[in-house]
């Protein structure tokens, strides 16, 4: 995360917090405000999956489910960092949520160029088939 990507926290609210608070803010704010990108994204996306239902059927949902999964994965896994970092939880719960979070794959910080990664794996194989099922269907237009 680059620092340009983190908010300050107001200075009225700011002047009552700690440095691992402040840190938190931005940190938590910035992957807000990447979150908000992804579901403007996927609102555009459920309208268009609505015109190809309605056009092809059920199918190019039934494959999206898959990219659907791992974006729902992924927010999980941002979810309980963003927990287990939060200066304000209490220890039982970060210490649940490492818990968790070890149990699960580490999927946060991938660069999508290590081929060994069974996200990134999963990732490219979902899109290879959506691609796959579209470029008939488009090619005709």
């Amino acid at each position: 995360m680059m620092g340009y990507e983190m908010p300050t926290p107001p200075e009225n609210e700011s002047k009552n917090m700690s440095y691992e608070q402040i840190s938190y803010y931005g940190t938590s704010k910035a992957y807000q405000s990447r979150w908000d990108k992804v579901q403007k994204e996927r609102t555009n996306l459920y309208a268009d999956l609505l015109e190809a239902e309605a056009l092809w059927g059920k199918e190019l949902n039934d494959l999206f489910k898959i990219i659907f999964d791992l974006e729902r994965e992924l927010f999980i896994n941002i979810h309980n960092y963003l927990t287990v970092i939060n200066p304000d939880t209490d220890n039982a719960m970060k210490e649940a949520m490492q818990k968790i979070r070890k149990s699960k794959r580490d999927i946060m910080y991938s660069d999508f160029g290590d081929e060994s990664d069974a996200y990134q794996k999963e990732f490219k194989a979902g899109v290879e088939n959506i691609e796959k099922y579209l470029k008939p269907k488009l090619s005709h237009r």
